[in-house]
């Protein structure tokens, strides 16, 4: 497996799509909102003519969401183009990551040729990052919740971490939860990204937005594709966040569906589960071998699960999964058991 290669790969050599069960993104099972469906069709015709490239309207409607000064706001084409536009405008030399991570935050460090420095978190401590130790660098990269351990540190320890070094924290799963975000923290120390494509189920459209420092906005903003984010993007993102329904409902559906998943996987013998905060599960077999059997048992019954062993600090006993409907879930599940 590449070490940047990702989940959510459902195509076949040629192009098309495989008919898959997906547990391997981890994509809102609630799908696309009925919002947003109708802003798309309402706007197609719109696409004749160039995205506004201030993107006013959707900036509006993300300072209005989020409680954020539009002065503060980057947008993006999805949370993983600002790593790169981020590293490439500010360029820190020594970048520190914890470990396991989502692979784009290194990808980004090596496209600038930074330094970086892994800082591994241990699964007998379930992934906690330990706050005694060393943070020297430039630039420390935080998911928040992590990718894929679903750990969710707190707002003190990233108060303690901005002493010693800048951070930049990836809230691309924030809001499938209801706490506190990181966006009230942001300074010159500070920076936060978030993806819209994970709680909105736009995966393919690509859409997300950073709220920095206004001087560090001024210069990413300047340094960026004028039209970044297209113009059914913006139609979007303004419909998806004035549905205070959908996210409503997507945080209910979470809170009941993850307890039951949880407990229902417990229940399997030969894998160790490692409870989340969020909308997916890291688990662990008890070897390489059980985990990539499980691995094609489950590809042929047309599901697929995300195998960790291009994580760096995790191997090929870990895979993880995405919490689905309750349906999806039973089936997964039944697989799942028969084949350990």
């Amino acid at each position: 497996m590449k070490k940047f290669e990702h989940g959510g790969q459902i195509y076949n050599a040629d192009g098309t799509t495989g008919n898959f069960l997906d547990f391997s993104a981890n994509i809102n099972p609630l799908g696309v909102s009925e919002k947003i469906r109708t802003a798309i069709i309402e706007n197609l015709d719109g696409i004749k003519n160039y995205p506004d490239p201030n993107a006013s309207e959707l900036k509006a409607a993300i300072s209005q969401r989020y409680k954020v000064d539009a002065e503060n706001l980057v947008l993006v084409n999805g949370a993983a183009e600002f790593f790169y536009l981020y590293l490439n405008v500010t360029r820190p030399r020594k970048i520190l990551i914890p470990v396991p991570s989502f692979s784009e935050y290194e990808r980004a460090a090596r496209a600038i040729n930074a330094e970086v420095e892994y800082i591994f978190t241990r699964a007998e401590e379930n992934f906690e990052l330990n706050l005694a130790q060393d943070f020297t660098g430039d630039l420390i990269i935080l998911g928040r919740p992590n990718n894929p351990t679903g750990n969710l540190i707190s707002i003190d320890a990233i108060k303690k971490i901005s002493n010693s070094a800048k951070i930049l924290i990836d809230e691309s799963f924030i809001d499938f939860l209801n706490v506190e975000s990181a966006k009230n923290l942001v300074s010159e120390k500070i920076s936060v990204v978030q993806s819209l494509t994970k709680i909105f189920a736009i995966p393919g459209l690509r859409l997300g937005f950073a709220v920095v420092e206004k001087n560090l906005a001024e210069k990413l903003n300047a340094a960026k594709d004028v039209w970044n984010v297209n113009f059914l993007a913006q139609k979007a993102g303004v419909a998806a966040l004035s549905d205070e329904k959908f996210l409503a409902d997507t945080r209910n559906w979470l809170q009941v569906e993850k307890e039951f998943f949880i407990t229902e996987l417990k229940k399997i013998h030969g894998v160790e589960i490692f409870e989340p905060s969020v909308n997916f599960v890291l688990l662990k077999f008890e070897t390489v071998e059980l985990a990539k059997l499980t691995l094609e048992k489950l590809r042929q019954e047309k599901i697929l699960l995300r195998s960790c062993e291009n994580f760096v600090g995790l191997d090929g006993r870990y895979l993880r999964s995405a919490i689905r409907s309750r349906a999806e879930n039973l089936k997964l599940l039944e697989v799942l058991a028969n084949s350990l």
